[in-house]
């Protein structure tokens, strides 16, 4: 049976790129390492590796093999840092994808309230959109994402703890032909854009399949909210945007919300984290951090009038 040890050679061969490589950041001789893989792959009757110009490449079966080695590796890493974090220690990682709105509206505040209690523990805050961003928490890759929340199949293995809700506003630039266009039909037949990649295709469509309009094919999508805003900025573009974050945005942009009839439908933020596996105490604090700026971000008034 493959060993722990046999776990980190390989991811650490799989990040450095080479045996040699990998044999230092190790600490360990290059004939160790060679060793020890050969072990591995004879105990799972597989090659992992094969030679390259530069290095070692992963093979094709080994590709399942160190996506499994990468989560039993986080696991064992979560069960020592869940140990250490009861024991008062306060060290460990959290790893979060956090949504424009949220990254915008929430991560700051959320971060100095957490490290008041955790402040050994470090974060990594990555910028991520649904349902992309479900995976690696499924996997116990990511820890949580605070954004958009799954929906029907994307929901699957996963657990979420609501927020807030935001209207979604239709947005282009303030000398746009679209300028004064109100009617989604209409709006559908412009160019648009969509924060994100193609996999969210249906998070923009289903505001207007549900009107019975055909929706629109985005000409560009990007990660990057910044080239889209710059985007929408110069011409006529198109593009659905949180109402919540809009009045940041329109003071730095010439960008203007149109308003669309019928209107789109609000999208819920929340808390995704795996059902599959109990948090650890920094985590679980971390979360309760998130719930409470949101309450103090998003009064319940303002709630009521969504």
């Amino acid at each position: 049976m493959i060993k722990i040890q046999h776990i980190e050679m390989l991811l650490a061969i799989e990040q450095a790129g080479s045996i040699r490589a990998a044999s230092k950041r190790l600490g360990k001789t290059q004939p160790a390492v060679t060793k020890a893989l050969r072990q591995a792959e004879a105990e799972l009757g597989a090659a992992i590796f094969k030679r390259a110009p530069t290095g070692v490449a992963v093979t094709e079966d080994g590709q399942p093999i160190l996506h499994r080695a990468r989560l039993v590796h986080s696991e064992l890493r979560k069960m020592q840092e869940e140990v250490d974090q009861r024991r008062g220690l306060g060290t460990g990682r959290l790893t979060v994808i956090v949504s424009p709105l949220a990254a915008s509206r929430l991560i700051s505040r959320t971060i100095r309230l957490f490290r008041r209690r955790y402040p050994k523990v470090h974060i990594q805050i990555t910028g991520g959109h649904e349902p992309m961003a479900f995976g690696p928490v499924r996997d116990g890759l990511v820890d949580l994402v605070i954004g958009p929340e799954p929906r029907g199949t994307d929901s699957t293995g996963l657990s979420t703890r609501f927020l807030v809700e935001t209207p979604i506003s239709v947005i282009t630039g303030k000398s746009s032909r679209w300028l004064g266009e109100t009617r989604l039909a209409a709006l559908a037949e412009g160019d648009w854009t969509m924060i994100g990649t193609r996999v969210r295709l249906p998070y923009l469509q289903r505001h207007f399949t549900r009107h019975g309009i055909v929706p629109p094919e985005p000409m560009v999508t990007s990660d990057s909210l910044f080239s889209v805003l710059s985007l929408i900025e110069d011409g006529d573009f198109l593009c659905t945007f949180p109402q919540r974050l809009l009045a940041q945005v329109m003071a730095k942009w010439n960008i203007v919300a149109l308003d669309v009839d019928p209107p789109l439908r609000a999208a819920r933020i929340s808390v995704t984290t795996s059902s599959e596996r109990l948090p650890t105490p920094a985590l679980q604090y971390f979360i309760d951090c998130v719930e409470q700026v949101s309450r103090n971000t998003f009064d319940e008034g303002d709630a009521r009038e969504l």
